[in-house]
Protein backbone atom coordinates (compact mmCIF):
# COMPACT_ATOMS: atom_id res chain seq x y z
CA UNK A 1 0.00 0.00 0.00
CA UNK A 2 1.18 3.14 -1.08
CA UNK A 3 1.37 6.42 1.42
CA UNK A 4 2.58 9.73 0.75
CA UNK A 5 4.17 12.50 3.58
CA UNK A 6 3.59 16.00 2.00
CA UNK A 7 5.69 18.00 4.11
CA UNK A 8 8.23 15.67 5.39
CA UNK A 9 11.52 14.67 3.64
CA UNK A 10 12.57 11.73 2.27
CA UNK A 11 15.78 12.01 5.09
CA UNK A 12 13.04 12.35 7.57
CA UNK A 13 10.71 9.82 6.98
CA UNK A 14 13.71 7.47 6.24
CA UNK A 15 14.67 8.49 9.79
CA UNK A 16 11.33 8.15 11.07
CA UNK A 17 11.41 4.35 10.13
CA UNK A 18 14.32 3.76 11.28
CA UNK A 19 13.52 5.27 14.97
CA UNK A 20 10.44 2.82 15.00
CA UNK A 21 12.82 -0.17 14.48
CA UNK A 22 13.83 -0.15 11.08
CA UNK A 23 17.02 -0.98 9.10
CA UNK A 24 17.85 0.36 6.12
CA UNK A 25 18.82 -2.92 3.87
CA UNK A 26 19.38 -0.80 0.73
CA UNK A 27 19.03 2.52 -0.52
CA UNK A 28 15.63 3.81 0.04
CA UNK A 29 14.53 0.29 1.39
CA UNK A 30 13.94 0.23 5.59
CA UNK A 31 12.40 -3.12 6.65
CA UNK A 32 11.70 -3.63 10.31
CA UNK A 33 9.81 -6.90 11.99
CA UNK A 34 7.11 -7.57 9.75
CA UNK A 35 7.27 -5.12 7.38
CA UNK A 36 8.96 -3.76 4.43
CA UNK A 37 8.75 0.06 3.14
CA UNK A 38 10.35 1.44 -0.22
CA UNK A 39 10.79 4.93 -0.12
CA UNK A 40 10.93 7.53 -2.65
CA UNK A 41 10.41 11.52 -3.07
CA UNK A 42 7.04 12.46 -4.00
CA UNK A 43 6.38 14.21 -6.89
CA UNK A 44 5.62 17.59 -5.82
CA UNK A 45 2.20 19.15 -5.15
CA UNK A 46 1.08 22.83 -6.14
CA UNK A 47 -1.90 24.81 -5.44
CA UNK A 48 -1.62 27.95 -6.33
CA UNK A 49 2.04 29.31 -6.05
CA UNK A 50 2.41 27.06 -2.92
CA UNK A 51 4.35 23.77 -4.01
CA UNK A 52 4.98 21.42 -1.10
CA UNK A 53 7.45 17.98 -1.42
CA UNK A 54 7.59 15.56 0.52
CA UNK A 55 7.93 11.82 0.48
CA UNK A 56 5.96 8.24 -0.58
CA UNK A 57 6.11 5.31 0.74
CA UNK A 58 5.21 1.70 -0.53
CA UNK A 59 4.53 -0.92 2.60
CA UNK A 60 4.26 -4.35 2.29
CA UNK A 61 3.96 -7.15 5.44
CA UNK A 62 2.11 -8.60 7.90
CA UNK A 63 -0.85 -6.60 8.38
CA UNK A 64 -0.68 -6.51 12.36
CA UNK A 65 2.81 -5.28 11.85
CA UNK A 66 1.77 -2.64 9.59
CA UNK A 67 -1.24 -1.48 11.85
CA UNK A 68 1.59 -0.79 14.54
CA UNK A 69 3.94 1.22 12.70
CA UNK A 70 1.29 2.99 10.62
CA UNK A 71 -0.17 3.93 14.43
CA UNK A 72 3.49 5.59 15.84
CA UNK A 73 4.62 7.02 12.38
CA UNK A 74 1.19 8.37 11.91
CA UNK A 75 2.39 10.72 15.39
CA UNK A 76 5.49 11.49 13.99
CA UNK A 77 4.17 12.51 10.74
CA UNK A 78 1.79 15.14 12.14
CA UNK A 79 2.40 18.38 10.41
CA UNK A 80 1.33 21.87 12.32
CA UNK A 81 0.32 24.97 10.24
CA UNK A 82 -0.13 28.83 10.89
Amino acid sequence: MQHDYYGVPLWLLKSYLTDLGGVEVAENVIEGVGWRADVRKAIPRSIGSLTVGGATADFSGDNAALDALFEKLHWKTLRGGG
